[in-house]
């Protein structure tokens, strides 16, 4: 679609024209109702409270799926599959193919249907392939269910990310995205403690260690994608948890930021191609991979770089808990501090830098402890830098 918080292009500004009728920014919407009555403060608590502890613990969840590979390694996954390290690597790589590919025809069915029937079935979905995940019992079955795990999840973030800016006025974006995914560093420390204490279901039911990770996991996944259904609630001007009053409200206000969708925008297949023709996307995909490679690479191997700083799998899980619990804590103050001064891209170089720092001191030290130190700098490089630069 195109990007209405960004100078129009000429395609942009050719569109806009011929939409006029179907969405008019400068309209008033439910003139009759009165909202003076309304306290915008409250609201937006009231509306907070509705839509982002679930939304979080949903991202929590798909984080946690997607890398408790990397825990599930320290008990001896690839010895009991007999994989190589090259193949533990395809294992690995091929979920973000299928991630990649999905992640944009799943956000135009949202637009189709409505977020609770939409992101509530890609949850069971993805909660069911990974419960699978720890059934299979060589090589190709892991492949086979990382690559329908990427399918599932694909559609949850890009999926959230539209849907809170159906909510919330850019300002107001960028706190309650970065709190959102704060999810993906706190599922890092919950990951570790997970593991650590499943760990002791080794040998239930035949069942290997790693594979009850799996399980456990992706069960968890399952009941909280039925529960969705009834939480998640849709588009504000169907809000059942507000008032006429306050529904009304939560559009205009969106409507005073210049945000389109708030006025009933329908899905057109030329937003899509003028989006896809426009330079500034394939820019910004680029910068994109450049904040994300370094957020998977660190989830997915951060129990295995402890580990080989000297501990074993158990500890070395645990140690992992502090470094996502800081990650966390940095990425909302950033987030707080970016909405509040306006300038994220300053954020994000300084921060790049101390990343950079950090990555530097791994590459070189042969300190255990100053490796640990340097995890915790690279934390900086990464997760609030994700952050700002999508919201």
């Amino acid at each position: 679609m195109v990007d209405n918080k960004a100078s129009p292009t000429s395609s942009g500004r050719e569109l806009e024209k011929e939409d006029i009728s179907i969405v008019d920014p400068t309209s008033l919407y439910n003139p009759d109702v009165d909202v003076s009555g309304v306290d915008e403060k409250k609201l937006l608590r009231k509306i907070d409270w509705a839509l982002i502890p679930w939304l979080s613990l949903l991202y929590l969840l798909s984080f946690l799926d997607r890398t408790s590979i990397g825990n599930a390694k320290l008990y001896h996954l690839t010895t009991d599959l007999h994989i190589t390290d090259t193949q533990y690597l395809l294992a690995l790589t091929i979920f973000f193919f299928s991630y990649a590919i999905f992640e944009v025809p799943s956000n135009i069915f949202l637009k189709r249907l409505r977020p609770s029937i939409w992101l509530s079935f890609l949850m069971l979905g993805w909660g069911v392939m990974m419960t699978l995940q720890g059934l299979v019992h060589n090589f190709g079955g892991l492949m086979g269910m990382r690559w329908m795990l990427g399918v599932w999840e694909a559609g949850l973030f890009p999926g959230v990310n539209y849907y809170l800016s159906c909510w919330y006025k850019r300002s107001e974006f960028g706190l309650r995205a970065a709190l959102f995914f704060t999810a993906a560093s706190v599922s890092g420390a919950f990951g570790g403690l997970l593991a650590a204490a499943i760990a002791n279901m080794d040998g239930i039911g035949g069942k290997p260690a790693w594979a009850w990770i799996f399980i456990i996991e992706g069960l968890a996944t399952v009941l909280a994608g039925v529960a969705s259904f009834w939480i998640i609630q849709d588009f504000p001007d169907t809000a059942k948890f507000l008032t006429a009053a306050e529904r009304t409200l939560v559009v205009r206000r969106l409507q005073s930021d210049a945000q389109f969708s708030a006025a009933g925008e329908q899905l057109r297949f030329k937003y899509i191609w003028a989006a896809l023709k426009d330079w500034k996307t394939w820019v910004g995909m680029i910068v994109y991979m450049g904040c994300d490679a370094p957020l998977y690479a660190f989830s997915l191997f951060l129990p295995t770089i402890i580990n080989q700083l000297g501990f074993q799998a158990t500890p070395a899980n645990l140690l992992t808990v502090p470094v996502y619990v800081f990650a966390g804590l940095i990425t909302c103050l950033v987030g707080y501090a970016a909405d509040r001064v306006g300038h994220r891209g300053y954020f994000n170089l300084a921060f790049l830098f101390l990343g950079g720092a950090g990555y530097m001191i791994l590459i070189f030290s042969r300190k255990p402890a100053l490796s640990y130190f340097a995890v915790y700098l690279a934390t900086c490089g990464i997760y609030p830098v994700v952050r700002t630069f999508s919201a």
